[in-house]
């Protein structure tokens, strides 16, 4: 899709949202095409109208003006407006420059929360046997909720699983371990066989908020009885902290490199040796 320009019209944020949700947004996985399509709404509906090029930096002000959590999520709406701006720019040559470079964004601390023992065995009592292998499969390969949901049996070759991840194309052979083994026994010992490890009742792939659904309603019942809320991705987390070092939990959870792991997803205590007195 091309955006039409003659000296007598000016490119809207419409124009550009409109040819981003058309030429980008089939490239992104299915969890984040999901997200940028809610966050596209709101900015449709704020900044929609308005001519591109003359947008400036205190246009934003406002939007940013909200409570501390509210601002995480328009940090993120705004972060697709960049995004669809540098495509403006650099590759469909209709706007001259991208107005939110000059913008300040809070940047905010990455989620610390690490998931005790007590509780990821609280919430896999209360989950259907599904999630619960769900959760099981999170903690010992570090994926992804959407690439635990794309798994294959096909995809088992030999002692490995091999992922392609869907966020960044990422290949990884994960060993299968005897643990891991008996996890991917009782999935397949579902009732209705499925080309996918895990699937619905009805042996469908399960959907990304098919899958969200029942997880909030397992976690709901987890808080009823006075529990903390977590997330699913907690789990990734989870995983890479049990790591035995860094570099295992890099390449497990297929980083490119050590400092995501590190900032994101390692929220445990590094334990180190302190060093022998030399004199």
């Amino acid at each position: 899709m091309d955006i039409e320009t003659t000296p007598t019209t000016a490119v809207t944020v419409n124009d550009i949202l409109t040819r981003y949700e058309s030429d980008c947004l089939p490239e992104l996985a299915e969890s984040t095409q999901a997200d940028y399509v809610r966050h596209l709404a709101v900015l449709r509906r704020l900044y929609g109208p308005a001519v591109a090029a003359e947008l400036r930096p205190k246009d934003f002000a406002e939007f940013l003006n909200v409570k501390q959590r509210g601002r995480v999520l328009r940090c993120k709406q705004l972060a697709v407006l960049s995004a669809a701006f540098t495509q403006a720019v650099s590759f469909w040559y209709v706007l001259e420059r991208n107005v939110l470079r000059d913008v300040k964004r809070p940047k905010f601390r990455p989620r610390d929360r690490l998931v005790e023992q007590h509780e990821f065995d609280a919430v896999r009592a209360l989950a259907t046997i599904r999630v619960r292998l769900a959760m099981d499969l999170a903690v010992r390969t570090g994926q992804r909720q959407g690439d635990l949901l794309n798994m294959r049996w096909s995809d088992i070759r030999g002692m490995e699983i091999h992922v392609c991840q869907s966020k960044t194309g990422k290949r990884l052979a994960i060993e299968i371990t005897a643990d891991l083994e008996a996890v991917l026994d009782r999935c397949w010992q579902l009732p209705v066989k499925s080309e996918f490890v895990l699937t619905t009742k009805h042996g469908h792939r399960y959907t990304g908020p098919g899958f969200r659904a029942c997880w909030q309603r397992t976690m709901a019942k987890y808080c009823r009885l006075g529990g903390t809320r977590y997330t699913f991705h907690d789990l990734r987390a989870l995983a890479a902290t049990r790591c035995e070092t860094p570099e295992i939990a890099m390449r497990l959870l297929g980083h490119s490199n050590i400092s995501m792991t590190l900032r994101v997803y390692r929220r445990g205590v590094e334990r180190v040796k302190a060093l022998e007195h030399q004199g």
